[in-house]
């Protein structure tokens, strides 16, 4: 399928998703509007509980009741499936099921919720391919133990056979990443994928996505508290506050020149930034 160059991957239109909770509705996110080009990485940043966990859940329609979806459009431009307005397909759809994981697929923050504790890394990841490709089981095997191997796992095909609690924080994390990439998704949406993860690991992964995405020609959306991560990975950013986007522009342009008086905070309160006050 294609598509004007200046047609983005996804579109995302006047995104609204609330919370019907006993004691009244709670807007957590209200009128987002936002575009993501493709091959290009844009970052939704924000402090915690500013709605962009909720705002990345939505693209793939995987907000849980008492939430839901109450406005807005959400639009997937895809080489391989056409234009698909996921904000209105039908939750048993077909097409939906082909969107996760398949065209879209999510890095979640706490790799030992995403995986599960009684299979092994190898039938997980496996299990992902067989969804979403017609190949036979050996042939997803093979491609399994590819992708760990690229993912940087050592010694692939023992980690293959062995569960989540074997591994540590750092491994568990690339074994995620290789279950997000192994299909070769056309957006790759990364919830704050190093928050568990020290320094050093932080570093790894962080660059492990970076050439992933490169070789795969994914675009990326990522979802981060930290402008640090954002001036390393991203080429656009879009800063949410209380649900609402705030600033947007290219990276350079708003840590450079930001112009909310939010963004300025969330870049005053960087290390280095507090260094240089000091």
């Amino acid at each position: 399928m294609n598509f004007p160059p200046e047609a983005p991957l996804l579109d995302v239109r006047n995104l609204r998703v609330s919370f019907f909770t006993p004691d009244g509705v709670v807007g957590a996110v209200q009128n987002v509007s936002f575009s993501i080009a493709r091959g290009r990485t844009l970052a939704l940043v924000g402090e915690s509980g500013s709605g962009k966990s909720v705002t990345a859940y939505s693209l793939l329609r995987l907000v849980q009741p008492p939430g839901r979806i109450v406005d807005g459009r959400i639009v997937l431009r895809s080489q391989r499936a056409g234009e698909i307005d996921i904000s209105h397909l039908d939750e048993k759809s077909g097409l939906l099921f082909r969107v996760r994981g398949g065209l879209v697929s999510m890095i979640f923050q706490e790799p030992m919720t995403a995986l599960s504790p009684v299979h092994t890394i190898g039938s997980q990841i496996d299990e992902a391919i067989l969804v979403h490709q017609d190949v036979s089981p050996a042939a997803a095997r093979r491609l399994t133990l590819e992708m760990l191997h690229k993912v940087g796992i050592a010694n692939a095909a023992q980690r293959y056979a062995q569960y989540p609690h074997e591994l540590s924080g750092g491994m568990r994390q690339r074994a995620v990443i290789a279950m997000a990439l192994v299909c070769r998704p056309e957006l790759l949406i990364a919830d704050e994928p190093t928050t568990a993860l020290d320094v050093t690991i932080q570093a790894q992964i962080l660059g492990l996505i970076k050439t992933l995405q490169r070789e795969i020609g994914c675009s990326v959306l990522l979802i981060t508290h930290d402008f640090g991560v954002v001036a390393q990975m991203a080429d656009d950013v879009a800063v949410m506050r209380q649900g609402e986007i705030v600033e947007r522009g290219s990276v350079r342009a708003v840590l450079k020149n930001p112009q909310h008086a939010y963004t300025r905070t969330l870049l005053d309160a960087l290390p280095s930034r507090r260094a240089r006050v000091m």
